[in-house]
């Protein structure tokens, strides 16, 4: 009976292992996901076999030929847009794919690389970057990027947004520290902060409660 049963589980793992597999392969830009035509010609935009389109962007919508890898409109991923339109239409619309503030910073971080590779830096550019950064949450990149920005720009009309968005990041870093009990880091982060802005009460407020546990 137990022979029977560890058989059984172990030809289940197999066919699973197998189904995944198949979905994956499934995904490959040049593999339609409605037919499974395998299609050789990556300039078209649809499957020559079933007419299904195959490298739409979820971002933005823009349909792109099956070799792009980025949306040729908005510079998304099209790999995760090739994976998402496997699943099922009204899936995606409740799961909202493609479509969270997260995915479309992401989406506006790759578009600025982009364009910098193009152009260079400008300060407008390096100041969006420094915010969506800051609304990512990435707070260590975040104050290294304004950090930067305040050494390459700093006359620019865009220096006040970009200490404030620092700041934020500061103090973020400083409640960090003080949540793990690392009061002299914590300490470090919020006089830079409360250097920056002397009138930030949030940063008063969480130095005092760095020199209160030390």
């Amino acid at each position: 009976m137990k022979r029977s049963l560890f058989g059984t589980l172990g030809l289940l793992t197999v066919l699973f292992s197998f189904a995944l597999m198949c979905e994956v392969t499934w995904a490959l830009k040049n593999v339609c996901p409605n037919c499974k035509t395998m299609i050789k010609n990556l300039d078209l935009a649809a499957c020559p076999n079933c007419g299904k389109i195959i490298n739409k962007c979820l971002i933005c919508g823009y349909i792109n030929p099956i070799k792009n890898d980025n949306c040729y409109k908005c510079s998304a991923s099209l790999a995760e847009s090739r994976v998402s339109r496997t699943i099922e239409k009204e899936t995606r619309d409740d799961l909202r794919l493609g479509e969270s503030p997260r995915s479309r910073i992401d989406v506006e971080l790759q578009q600025i690389e982009q364009k910098v590779a193009m152009q260079g830096w400008t300060p407008e550019l390096a100041a969006r970057q420094v915010e969506l950064l800051t609304k990512m949450g990435w707070w260590s990149l975040a104050n290294a990027t304004a950090i930067e920005f305040s050494s390459r720009y700093p006359l620019s009309e865009q220096t006040t947004q970009v200490a404030a968005w620092r700041v934020t990041s500061l103090k973020k870093l400083g409640f960090l520290a003080l949540e793990e009990k690392n009061n002299e880091v914590a300490m470090e982060y919020l006089k830079t902060a409360i250097s920056i802005d002397p009138r930030d009460k949030e940063t008063r407020d969480l130095l005092k409660m760095a020199g209160t546990t030390r």
